[in-house]
C-alpha cells in the first residue's frame, strides 16, 4: 500500500505539471462538462414547471438522484478514465505491453497513469445539486446514515470500475472494445433518475441484476426516502433486517468486481503483442 501511494503521488505530480502547462485546456474541459450538467438540470427544471411529479417522485427527489449519480460518475471519471484507452486500441497497437514490463500490477499502473481532472466539473455540479436537494427535502442522514451512504458509494464505484474493466478486458479477444464500452457505460444514464419512472420490466431487470447500475444511485437513495416495504418490492424479496439492502448492494458489487477481475486475468493470459 505504501509503495502504491508513493507511485501514485509521483504520477500525480507529473500530471499536475502538465496541467499547469495547459491550464486553458483544463479550464475548458471543466467548463464544458459543467455546462452539460447545467443543461441537464434545466431540462429537469423545465419538465417540473409543467407537472408536479414523475412516477411519484417530486422535483427535489429527482434532483437528489441526479446529483448523487453525478458525484459518483465524477469520481469515477477522475480516477478511472484510462481504461478507455485499453478498450480503444492499446491492445491492438501493442501499447499495452508497457504495462507488463514494469514491476507493478497492470491494473494499478493503468489507474495511476492518468487522472482526468475534467471530472471535477461533474463532481462539483453533482455536489451542489445533491446538497440543495437534500436540504430541500430536509433529509437528515445522521452519523449512521452517512456511514451507510459511504458504503453505498464505495459499492457504486466498484460497480463502475468493474463495468469498465470487463469491457476493456473483452479487447484481449477482439483487439478493440471501445464501442462496446461506450454502449455499456452509457446504459447507466437511465439510473440518473428513479427506476420507477420506466415501465419496461426488461430494462429494470437489466439495470438491477445484469448491469447493476441500479445499485449505484437508485437503491441507495430509495433506502433513505422510501419505506422498507417499498424496497422489498423493488428487489422482489421480503425482508425484516433493516440493513439487508446495504448488504445486498455490497454483495452485488463484490460479485460483479470478482467476475470482471476473472475475465481480465483470463484475457491477460492470452495477450500476445502484435508483430514479430
Amino acid at each position: 500500500m505504501v509503495k502504491f501511494l508513493q507511485l501514485y503521488s509521483a504520477f500525480l505530480k507529473q500530471q499536475i505539471k502538465a496541467l499547469i502547462e495547459y491550464r486553458l485546456d483544463f479550464a475548458m474541459g471543466m467548463i464544458g462538462l459543467a455546462i452539460f450538467q447545467i443543461g441537464s438540470f434545466l431540462v429537469i427544471f423545465s419538465v417540473f414547471t409543467q407537472i408536479k411529479s414523475i412516477g411519484g417522485y417530486t422535483f427535489n427527489e429527482i434532483l437528489l438522484f441526479y446529483g448523487y449519480s453525478q458525484i459518483l460518475r465524477g469520481i469515477d471519471h477522475i480516477y478511472n478514465d484510462n481504461l478507455w484507452s485499453i478498450a480503444f486500441g492499446a491492445i491492438k497497437d501493442g501499447k499495452f505491453s508497457q504495462y507488463l514490463l514494469r514491476p507493478i500490477n497492470p491494473i494499478l499502473h493503468i489507474i495511476m497513469e492518468k487522472i482526468q481532472f475534467d471530472g471535477f466539473g461533474e463532481l462539483l455540479i453533482g455536489i451542489i445539486m445533491f446538497i440543495y436537494a437534500k436540504s430541500a427535502l430536509k433529509l437528515n442522514l445522521g452519523i449512521e446514515g452517512s456511514i451507510i451512504l459511504l458504503v453505498f458509494s464505495i459499492a457504486g464505484l466498484m460497480i463502475y470500475f468493474a463495468t469498465k474493466l470487463i469491457c476493456a478486458a473483452i479487447s484481449f479477444w477482439t483487439m478493440t472494445s471501445g464501442e462496446f464500452m461506450v454502449i455499456t457505460y452509457e446504459v447507466n444514464s437511465f439510473t440518473k433518475y428513479p427506476l420507477d419512472i420506466y415501465k419496461n420490466r426488461m430494462l429494470k431487470f437489466l439495470l438491477t441484476y445484469i448491469l447493476p447500475f441500479a445499485m449505484v444511485s437508485y437503491l441507495p437513495l430509495v433506502y433513505f426516502i422510501r419505506e422498507k416495504k417499498y424496497i422489498g418490492n423493488v428487489l422482489g424479496v421480503h425482508y425484516t433486517w433493516q440493513y439487508y439492502p446495504v448488504v445486498f448492494v455490497v454483495c452485488i458489487a463484490i460479485s460483479f468486481l470478482s467476475i470482471s477481475l476473472f475475465v481480465w486475468n483470463r484475457g491477460l493470459k492470452r495477450y500476445q503483442p502484435p508483430g514479430n
